[in-house]
């Protein structure tokens, strides 16, 4: 019997407040295309699905869903917790729409290696990179039950999850220094 191809769905974390940038993150333009376009061009290629997570019809350019937080104001605890319960997946890639440097094969080996609730990157400087990760199904009672308690703290919910973590070594194809390095502010869009 063969097994069943997980599916799997991408979640694009676009809800948040982008008090820096001064401006909806997402539609900024980097290099000549908004920021969100560069994190749905990483996850489309291993993706059955694709969301947004905002309540910002702006985005409706994309053609893909948008969901907005079921409570609002929760932080990206809530985004995923909302898309993980409107969209049925086996396993869930998040990525934050102000990353435009994560490659495709980042996210192909995180799925590979995923065993257990998740797997989360670490950058060069030892930071964990939980917006820029992969969660089994399991791991959304954590996300949902975060949410209720209002518990928000992104590295408490991991701390409990007991995840697998990866340093992509800089021996890999697609290495670079600032791998996880997001775009806040205008500043750095010009860099």
């Amino acid at each position: 019997m063969q097994k069943k191809e997980a599916k799997i769905v991408g979640i694009v974390l676009s809800g948040g407040k982008s008090r820096r940038m001064g401006q909806e993150k997402g539609l900024v333009k980097y290099r000549g295309k908004a920021l969100i376009e560069y994190a749905i061009d990483t996850l489309k290629p291993i993706c059955h699905e694709m969301v947004i997570s905002t309540a910002n019809s702006d985005y409706s350019y994309l053609a893909l869903p948008m969901i907005a937080d079921e409570i609002p104001d929760c932080g990206p605890i809530g985004g995923i917790s909302t898309c993980m319960k409107a969209v049925e997946a086996d396993i869930y890639l998040v990525i934050s729409c102000d990353t435009p440097h994560l490659p495709t094969q980042l996210f192909t080996d995180l799925v590979a290696q995923l065993k257990g609730k998740a797997i989360i990157p670490i950058d060069e400087t030892g930071r964990k990179q939980p917006l820029a990760a992969c969660y089994a199904s399991s791991a959304s009672d954590f996300f949902h039950e975060a949410l209720k308690s209002g518990h928000l703290k992104m590295m408490s919910l991991l701390s409990k999850m007991d995840p697998l973590y990866f340093k992509p070594p800089p021996s890999l194809d697609y290495y670079q220094p600032n791998l996880f390095s997001n775009l806040n502010s205008m500043e750095d869009i010009s860099d």
